[in-house]
């Protein structure tokens, strides 16, 4: 029985990892953020213009890319995305590379995403505090970014 598993085990990881190569490639810094981006835009079962447009900004200025490279590396994401299973990868990769500040600028990019159509929708939030403790940024951090998102909102979207 058990070699029955493993070679079950053996054949998703082959599946998830495409054609030849590791199952859990090196997941670069830029992928996992645009990766945790897309997943927080999608935690409320809908994904608006206005959500992919505050992600390419996103990107864009936080790595320092041109317009049309923040929407490959988006369109990359996606592929990488359909693929996955959990966030353990991508918070896997961020915790490894990132200071604690960085990791807390990464929260704020997520909340700005999370506001992005004038709306915190609750299973937005919640995902967006799963991954902040996967992050290990701390409660008060975790509101203190909100705050400072929603200080940037137009007055009528923070209500």
């Amino acid at each position: 029985m058990k070699g029955t598993f493993s070679g079950f085990l053996q054949q998703l990881q082959r599946q998830f990892a495409g054609a030849g190569g590791d199952p859990t490639p090196e997941m670069d810094e830029h992928l996992a953020v645009a990766l945790l981006l897309a997943e927080l835009a999608r935690a409320d079962n809908r994904v608006g213009a206005c959500e992919e447009a505050v992600i390419a900004r996103l990107l864009a200025e936080r790595f320092g890319l041109q317009e049309t490279e923040a929407q490959a590396l988006m369109a990359r994401a996606a592929v990488h995305d359909e693929k996955a299973i959990s966030l353990y990868e991508y918070v896997q990769a961020l915790n490894a590379r990132l200071e604690y500040p960085e990791r807390c600028e990464v929260i704020e990019m997520l909340w700005a995403v999370a506001w992005a159509d004038g709306v915190l929708d609750p299973l937005e939030e919640h995902r967006l505090r799963k991954i902040a403790g996967l992050l290990y940024v701390s409660d008060g951090d975790f509101v203190r970014a909100k705050l400072k998102v929603m200080a940037r909102l137009p007055s009528t979207a923070a209500q």
